[in-house]
């Protein structure tokens, strides 16, 4: 039960620290305003991009940030996978508003491709996981903490 409310610690952690990046990167391209920096984000400001733009924030920082205060939510497996499961959607969403503005200036434009890019990535890790997976222990068997890692009180 501890350990699933260190990884919500985890979780919260990495979302504010996620926040501060991307503030401090459009702060520093703002204030030095060259040119082939701003451009960058006046595409992802501008057209359908913007509204993409205003779901990461806010999903990837203010939603997450609220919801990972709450001492519940760390405290049950369930409830803090389809917190980590939302993270994740929002992390491949910043890879997409990373990428695609760059191809499609003019607006959002979802293509097969897209979806058929990501199922192919996604089984291609599987497969890599599923076989080593087998080959490895999960369990740390000659860890000299063991016992005390598992009697763990936060």
């Amino acid at each position: 039960m501890e350990h699933y409310h260190i990884m919500g610690k985890w979780m919260f952690a990495f979302c504010v620290f996620w926040a501060y990046i991307g503030f401090g990167q459009y702060m520093l391209i703002w204030y030095a305003n060259i040119p082939e920096e701003t451009q960058y984000f006046l595409t992802r400001n501008t057209e359908s991009w913007w509204g993409l733009s205003m779901l990461l924030v806010i999903g990837r920082f203010f939603g997450p940030f609220a919801i990972l205060l709450l001492i519940s939510i760390k405290r049950h497996p369930y409830q803090l996978c389809l917190v980590a499961g939302w993270i994740l959607f929002m992390q491949l969403l910043d890879i997409y508003l990373v990428v695609l503005p760059a191809l499609h200036g003019t607006g959002v434009h979802v293509s097969l491709w897209d979806f058929v890019t990501l199922i192919a990535i996604g089984t291609t890790l599987a497969f890599v996981y599923l076989r080593i997976v087998g080959k490895a222990s999960l369990f740390p068997v000659r860890d000299p903490r063991l016992v005390e890692s598992l009697r763990l009180v936060n």
